[in-house]
């Protein structure tokens, strides 16, 4: 497997510490990263307060942010035949939306692998050889990683 770079790591530190909660310790390990520069992304990136507004769910900012861009597109739709397109204001809102909503759909989309994974390995724990939960999340972690990049 080809060595992460710092972003990969930061990322996955990033989901594994805000989504799914992880113990600041246990990721730095996860990631592969010293607990210190665990613990500078925490606070530099202020991540316990995005774990904080997690709580009111991705999913429902993501529905708001729909919800925005279809408003904008309904107020497009309503002005005369032949001037239904975006100004420049317009334009620029809906560029901010679309990469918004584009970035949250990213983030679950890889959060949602990274939960799975994380309920999976916890099943083969109880189930499974040591071999097994040992092999397993290696090749979850490169299955991650891999879905990072793509």
């Amino acid at each position: 497997m080809a060595e992460n770079t710092i972003a990969d790591k930061q990322y996955l530190a990033k989901i594994l510490f805000t989504r799914e909660k992880l113990e600041q310790k246990v990721v730095a390990k996860r990631v592969g990263v010293s607990e210190k520069t665990m613990s500078k992304w925490v606070n530099d990136f202020n991540w316990r307060t995005l774990r904080n507004r997690l709580a009111v769910g991705k999913e429902e900012v993501l529905s708001n942010l729909y919800e925005q861009l279809e408003e904008l597109n309904d107020a497009i739709s309503q002005k005369p035949v032949g001037e239904r397109y975006s100004d420049s204001r317009q334009a620029d809102i809906q560029i901010k939306l679309t990469a918004s909503i584009r970035n949250l759909e990213t983030e679950l989309a890889i959060a949602d692998l990274v939960e799975s994974g994380i309920r999976f390995i916890k099943f083969l724990q109880a189930h499974g050889t040591h071999q097994q939960v040992l092999d397993t999340s290696n090749l979850w972690n490169e299955f991650i990683q891999h879905s990072i990049k793509a």
